[in-house]
């Protein structure tokens, strides 16, 4: 579920901006080729389905006719491949783009980069999370940067653990950060949209997000998520 805390931001003295102004309206039969799908105006109908075992958005999607992006979207997921079981799910009203997939991460195993720009340096561990995952689709880097990465966390240092092995829940890992980085920072009022849709828009990768907002997944209500933006070399 959701739970933010302000001190996540003490790593960076960037400033904090303004709530960004979205489009208003949009042709919900065409994924705009430009601008954003976050905080669209979407209607949830009045059916709310409650998340079953062995469920995907995928599964739930096709049984209401809807795209897996949609729900995911209205439900403001984090992750859309990962759910609770007794969560509920808003249904939308309609299918909105009902092809799209642009609302999932990409498990890039072809990552080169091998640390990313300005932070955060800490990811804490999700369920069913390996460095692999974490390395290629949170962050689009190697997962062998993170393995060798100089005073990673006492919990991999101590594990040692294959790229494809299960990490445990809760605990931590280091992310190796470019030198001479860093980002602005940002408030967004957290409505429609995954967080791979709020990534694409400020040109950042999920587990920076994930890193700035620990322990978010999903919440009925508005979620006020920290975002980073403009992040680059500095002068």
């Amino acid at each position: 579920m959701f739970s933010y805390a302000s001190n996540l931001f003490a790593w960076t003295t960037a400033l904090v901006g303004a709530v960004v102004a979205q489009p208003s309206t949009v042709d919900y039969d065409t994924l705009p080729s430009t601008g954003s799908v976050i905080n669209l105006d979407v209607t949830a109908s009045n059916t709310t389905y409650i998340v079953q075992a062995n469920d995907t958005i995928h599964s739930i999607a096709s049984q209401y006719n809807v795209g897996a992006c949609d729900l995911a979207r209205l439900n403001v997921l984090a992750d859309p491949n990962f759910l609770y079981a007794d969560e509920p799910l808003r249904i939308p009203a309609r299918a909105t783009f009902p092809d799209d997939t642009s609302c999932f991460s990409t498990n890039n195993t072809g990552a080169t980069a091998t640390c990313i720009y300005g932070g955060p340096h800490v990811y804490t561990i999700l369920p069913g999370a390996t460095i692999q995952k974490i390395a290629n689709e949170r962050y689009n880097i190697t997962a062998e940067s993170i393995l060798n990465t100089t005073a990673q966390t006492g919990y991999i240092a101590a594990l040692n653990p294959g790229i494809y092995d299960v990490l445990e829940t809760g605990e931590t890992v280091k992310i190796p950060v470019c030198d001479n980085t860093a980002c602005t920072m940002t408030e967004f009022a957290f409505t429609y949209g995954t967080l791979q849709d709020f990534a694409t828009e400020y040109g950042i990768t999920v587990g920076q997000i994930m890193s700035l907002n620990l322990g978010y997944n999903h919440t009925e209500l508005v979620a006020p998520l920290g975002v980073l933006y403009d992040c680059a070399v500095l002068e």
